[in-house]
């Protein structure tokens, strides 16, 4: 009677512990980065999927920034005259995944609205510049997460463009110049199922073990 109870209780606690509710859990992997690059960026990036056998996938979050810098030089070829204009340079970052999904972006200025001087005969001269930090957080929907499942990765397409506009007197040369980089990450959280400890697997072998040792036990007294 000893060694049943003894096998009953070892199996009630390695079953408690299987049983046990499950953890909500983080997993975070870098998205590919790019180092500063003259715009317009066009450019494909890698992002690691989510391994189904961690739990059930319950968030994505997808997040990528870039900072960008730029400025405009002018030139003015007249000889005897100063030319004035007015200058805005502006940038835009947008993330694209698997099935044209939009996976956010953002638009900020680097400059807007400088008024500025072309000196006579004079080329390539800085007249503004400025800087600018991009930054996008997208919650990926429920009904997209099959695209982020697996073992292996999904190529999303980041796009960084630069916008410059000159408004002001003819004869004026204008060369806008913009660099970006960037980097990001995508988050999942999981409801992730309980592992159990070592003790546990001893526990559940030592139930069983006393099971069996009592039914061959039984079986012998039962030949006599």
């Amino acid at each position: 009677m000893k060694l049943k109870q003894i096998a009953v209780a070892s199996l009630c606690v390695a079953a408690g512990a299987f049983s046990a509710p499950a953890m909500a859990a983080v997993v975070e992997y870098d998205i590919t980065s790019i180092g500063s690059t003259l715009t317009n960026i066009l450019t494909d990036l890698s992002i690691h999927q989510f391994d189904a056998s961690l739990g059930t996938l319950t968030g994505i979050t997808i997040e990528y920034g870039s900072a960008v810098n730029g400025n405009v030089a002018l030139t003015n070829t007249s000889l005897t005259k100063n030319k004035t204009t007015t200058v805005s340079l502006s940038t835009t970052m947008t993330l694209t995944g698997p099935g044209a999904l939009a996976l956010g972006g953002d638009t900020k200025a680097l400059f807007s609205g400088v008024n500025a001087t072309a000196v006579k005969n004079s080329a390539n001269v800085i007249v503004a510049s400025g800087e600018a930090e991009l930054f996008s957080s997208y919650a990926v929907n429920a009904s997209n997460f099959s695209l982020f499942t697996g073992t292996g990765s999904v190529t999303a397409a980041l796009a960084i463009n630069a916008t410059g506009t000159a408004v002001g007197q003819t004869g004026i040369g204008t060369k806008f110049t913009t660099l970006g980089d960037g980097a990001g990450k995508v988050t999942y959280t999981y409801t992730a199922l309980p592992v159990p400890e070592p003790e546990t697997y001893g526990m559940l072998l030592l139930g069983l073990g006393v099971v069996a040792y009592a039914a061959k036990r039984k079986s012998r007294s039962a030949q006599a």
